[in-house]
This record gives structure tokens, sequence and C-alpha cells, in this order.
């Protein structure tokens, strides 16, 4: 009965060990959706100012898009490692883990050391996208959407318009979508440009996109990184709790063994209730 007893226990502790590693998954699904919510959120900015970056910044957060769905696959596999009671699917979900956390460690890596010469690239490529917008439409389109977005002019102010000859777009008016005609008689708060250049505006959107990508990607490999050791732990508890069921059934299988042997050993005439009969009283009567 103590036997019995202490395999239940046993039971019950692995029971809740599972249950454990399975609720500390849901949590790394939680996680998965907030790393590609950041990823998407930041994808989404970087695009509408696609024109004015260079291709590498989209890769921290197309790399933690990438993460996030991972991080979902490596959930499902922990969960199938507790419910089957494996320690080399649980082994499996830690180093998964491991390598989640090293990428989204370079990922945050990734966006500090691109922003370092986002001012230069953005001056470059707002200059010359300026010189282009008399006579390129999509040059036209990313300056309008830019200024009426971020609601600034030209690359330090509107002046930069009258430097090069050109005249000031209407994006640049905070009335610039409406048919308002600008005269030096009509004089109002619409016709007014935006005073503040898009360089100021810009620049800021991408130190922040960044700053978002690198804290938001160290803080959820803070949360993984106890979720690795988490898992170890468990993993050599559901180890350690095996060997104690198989030593405990080994156990109870050699005591029964050993409870019988003495029966075969000892004397057939004394130990059976069984009555054997001689052939020479039978003589004798």
């Amino acid at each position: 009965s103590d036997t019995k007893m202490a395999a239940t226990h046993l039971d019950v502790g692995l029971r809740c060990i599972k249950y454990l590693l399975c609720a500390v998954n849901s949590l790394f699904v939680l996680t998965g959706i907030m790393i590609i919510s950041v990823g998407t959120t930041i994808y989404a900015v970087y695009e509408d100012f696609s024109h004015f970056l260079d291709p590498s910044y989209f890769s921290p957060a197309t790399l933690l898009i990438v993460v996030g769905i991972f991080v979902f696959v490596i959930a499902f596999l922990g969960c199938c490692g507790a419910l089957r009671e494996s320690t080399c699917m649980v082994l499996v979900f830690a180093v998964s883990l491991s390598i989640v956390l090293v990428l989204e460690l370079a990922a945050a890596i990734a966006a500090y050391a691109l922003q370092d010469g986002i001012k230069n690239l953005l001056a470059d490529k707002i200059n010359a996208t300026m010189h282009e917008y008399p006579t390129h439409n999509e040059a036209k389109a990313a300056i309008d959407f830019l200024q009426s977005k971020l609601y600034c002019c030209g690359y330090d102010g509107f002046e930069d318009w009258k430097k090069q000859g050109i005249e000031i777009p209407t994006s640049c008016l905070p009335m610039g979508d409406s048919n308002i005609a600008c005269t030096s008689e009509y004089d109002s708060f619409a016709c007014h440009p935006y005073k503040p250049g898009c360089i100021k505006h810009l620049t800021i959107i991408i130190h922040r996109s960044a700053l978002y990508i690198g804290t938001g990607a160290v803080a959820i490999a803070l949360i993984q990184l106890t979720g690795i050791m988490f898992a170890c732990m468990l993993g050599r508890a559901i180890r350690r709790q095996k060997t104690e069921r198989e030593r405990r059934r080994w156990e109870l299988r050699e005591s029964l063994v050993n409870g019988y042997q003495p029966l075969g050993k000892s004397d057939p005439f004394t130990t059976f209730p069984v009555v054997y009969m001689s052939s020479e009283p039978l003589k004798n009567s």
C-alpha cells in the first residue's frame, strides 16, 4: 500500500509538472503575439516611408515577425513534450527558445546599429526626392505623403523649396487637400506652410521605431530567458519523476518475486495444503 501511495504521489507530481509546462507555453504564445504585433507595427511605419529608407531597415522588423511565428511552433512542441512526458522534446523546446532569444537580441542590436547613420541617409534621400519632385510622379507622391503625414515642409523648412526654385507644394499647407486658392490677397492660416522641416520629424519616427524594436525584443527575451530556465528545471523534474517511478516499479516487482521464493525452497509436505499418500502404508494395510 505504501508503494501504491508513493506511486500515486509521483503521478500527481508529474501531472502538475505537465500542467505547469503547458501554462508556460501559453505565456510564450502571448509573447509570440507581442513580437508579431511589434514587428508588423514597425514594418507598417517603415513601409509608409519606404521611399526614403534603405531595404536593410526592414530587416529587424521582418526578423521579429519570423521569430513570432517560430514561437508558436515552439510552444506547440513544448506542450507535446509535456503531455507525452518526453524529456527529449522538452530539451528541444529549451534549445529552440534559446535560438529565438539569440535572434531577438540580434534584431535589437541591428535596430540600434542601423539608426546611427539614419540622418545622413534621410538627408540624401529627401534632397534627391525634392529635386525629382517636378518631373517624377513617384517622387511627388512620396514627398506629398511625407509632408501631409508629418505636418512638415521641405528638408529644414519651406525655404528649401524656394532655394531650389520650386513652388511650395500644396501638401505643405494645412488645407492642402482642399481647393482653396492661396493668393497674395487671400491670407489665412490655411495658406501658411508648415514651419518644421521633414528631416527632423522623420528622424524622430525612425529613432523611436528602432527604440521600440530594441526594448521590445530585449523585454520579451528576458521573459523567455526565465522560461528557458523553467523548462530545463521541468525537464529535469520529469526525468527524475520517471526514474523514481521506474525504481518503485522495480522494487515492487522484486518484492513480489522475493515473496514467492521461500515457497519454492520449502518442504512441499509442510507448505502446501495437499495430502500426499505414499504406497507403503497401503501395502502394510
